[in-house]
């Protein structure tokens, strides 16, 4: 739940934050292309700029996207009774927990050997879908990874 309230905090900090200062980067990112291009004398820079600004918040948007699908993944898994019971006949796995993705949690299983055939088609169609030789052990394995950073980036040191 904790998750839940600080996502609400960020997300209504940074729109409080943007509706305060993005309309004043804009015009200023605006201008300063217009000035780039009579400092230095060349009539294309201003446009040079301006494709970058497009180019940025196309990513942006592109990004937003992604994570939206990702934190759906993340949704899935939280249900994902049915697909425990649709890959392997083990009980005590990841599915039903939060923060794992539905491939990690087959990536486990899978590097566990505990993979039903389903669950190994499932994970072949996953190879496929996301054009990688090993996606869901990937992702078992990056997931491990980047709690592994975590753990040692915010780790407090003690004197």
């Amino acid at each position: 739940m904790k998750e839940f309230f600080k996502g609400i905090l960020v997300f209504c900090g940074a729109s409080i934050v943007s509706l305060i200062f993005l309309w004043f980067l804009f015009l200023y990112s605006f201008g300063y292309s217009i000035w780039l291009s009579v400092t230095l004398k060349k009539w294309y820079a201003c446009f040079q700029f301006l494709w970058r600004m497009i180019d940025g918040t196309f990513a942006t948007i592109g990004y937003l996207l992604y994570q939206i699908g990702y934190s759906q993944d993340l949704l899935w898994n939280v249900y994902g009774e049915a697909i425990e019971d649709a890959t392997t006949a083990k009980e005590d796995t990841n599915f039903s927990q939060k923060n794992i993705t539905v491939s990690a949690s087959i990536g486990k299983l899978e590097i566990d050997n505990k993979l039903n055939k389903s669950g190994r088609v499932i994970s072949e169609i996953l190879n496929i879908a996301f054009w990688q030789k090993q996606h869901a052990k990937d992702s078992w394995l990056f997931l491990k990874a980047k709690e592994e950073l975590k753990e040692n980036y915010f780790k407090k040191k003690v004197d």
